[in-house]
């Protein structure tokens, strides 16, 4: 099959661009000995999982229970689930889970500790867990000065079993410098040993100490203490992330294809794909309204509006040549989303596509 016959919106994998962002994060993390546990919330889908583990990755970090039944379905067997498991549905197929593959979940209360331990006893099981700790983000995770309370608390409970600390600290300042940066994912990685080391001085054992994400995990990696670090969004890359000085354009492997249905004006397109394909997610960046995306190639035109299924193009000088029935290559500004919204990948080399990928975990989010 050729690129070009396919049909629109599609998402498009650059298959070569892929695997040099894969293998490239493996190469930044490998020097410091720590595992890669790679996020699939981005991809969500089984061969690119598979491409990870080809690259040394350790493990999988997933987001939700359905993504974990669907990597372990497909043959992963070391998974950790990066949230809070709450309420009987989710831990009933936790239960369930721990009895064919390896994975942890994380916890932050006495009250959510004390739910998995009743459930784990109920099932006969034993769920392991990370202590989910609070380094700036401000979402998740109990604080520090909290941590080693929670920790011998939860450590008593039957049915668990504390095996480290967890921590997300988020992207860091949202603006061009390594140096704050490198400040920001140290200060993160450093909360999670800090804990992780005070527990263990309470003789509770906590060796792992699980930390960032795709912006600052070369940084967390160099933290001594820390065991393994979760980036996701680094196979693909995206427009945000790019504007936020992680890369280039040409970094980012995969692109959105929309064709131009119509030409109402002569400096407006519209595309079909709306918010359906697309999110509406739309940054500000420096006080620029940056649109609904990057468009290869026409970098001064702007996705300015979408409806749900129309994308309305503002365009430059140069987008003005487009006629209707023209393609354009959209670079996400959120890639995770988009790729949530599809049903499947194409992957390809030069023009030719040499694999359509399942978005096996597409709308997991229970």
């Amino acid at each position: 099959m050729n690129l070009h016959d396919l049909d629109t919106p599609s998402l498009v994998v650059d298959l070569d661009r892929l695997e040099r962002n894969v293998k490239a994060m493996s190469d930044l993390v490998r020097p410091y000995g720590v595992r890669l546990r790679p996020h699939v919330k981005t991809h969500k889908t089984v061969e690119i999982a598979r491409l990870q583990m080809k690259y040394g990755a350790a493990g999988l970090t997933v987001a939700k229970i359905g993504e974990a039944e669907v990597m372990a379905e497909a043959g992963f067997d070391d998974l950790l689930i990066a949230n809070i498991v709450i309420g009987k549905a989710k831990l009933e197929r936790l239960a369930r889970l721990v009895r064919t593959v390896r994975i942890k979940s994380c916890v932050d209360s006495l009250e959510g500790a004390a739910m998995m331990s009743e459930m784990a006893v109920r099932y006969g099981v034993v769920f392991d867990v990370m202590l989910d700790v609070n380094s700036g983000l401000n979402r998740t995770g109990i604080l520090p000065e909290q941590a080693i309370l929670l920790g011998k608390e939860v450590a008593k409970l039957p049915g668990l079993r504390l095996c480290g600390v967890f921590t997300y600290g988020g992207y860091g300042p949202p603006v061009k410098d390594d140096g704050l940066r490198n400040q920001w994912a140290r200060r993160e990685a450093e909360t999670a040993v800090f804990v992780a080391r005070e527990l263990e001085n309470a003789g509770i054992a906590a060796a792992e100490v699980s930390v960032a994400g795709t912006p600052t995990s070369r940084f967390g990696a160099a933290v001594a203490g820390v065991t393994e670090v979760r980036p996701g969004t680094y196979v693909f890359n995206d427009a945000n992330y790019v504007r936020l000085g992680f890369g280039t354009f040409d970094d980012c492997a995969l692109r959105i294809r929309a064709r131009v249905i119509s030409r109402p004006a002569a400096d407006r397109a519209v595309i079909d794909a709306g918010s359906k394909v697309l999110t509406s997610e739309k940054p500000v960046r420096d006080g620029q309204d940056v649109g609904y995306g990057h468009i290869v190639g026409l970098p001064d035109s702007k996705i300015a509006a979408l409806w749900e299924e129309h994308g309305v193009v503002h365009l430059c000088d140069e987008g003005r040549q487009l006629k209707i029935g023209d393609v354009i290559e959209i670079i996400p500004n959120h890639v995770c989303p988009a790729v949530n919204l599809a049903d499947c990948l194409y992957g390809v080399r030069g023009d030719k596509v040499e694999g359509i990928f399942a978005v096996a975990a597409r709308g997991k989010v229970q």
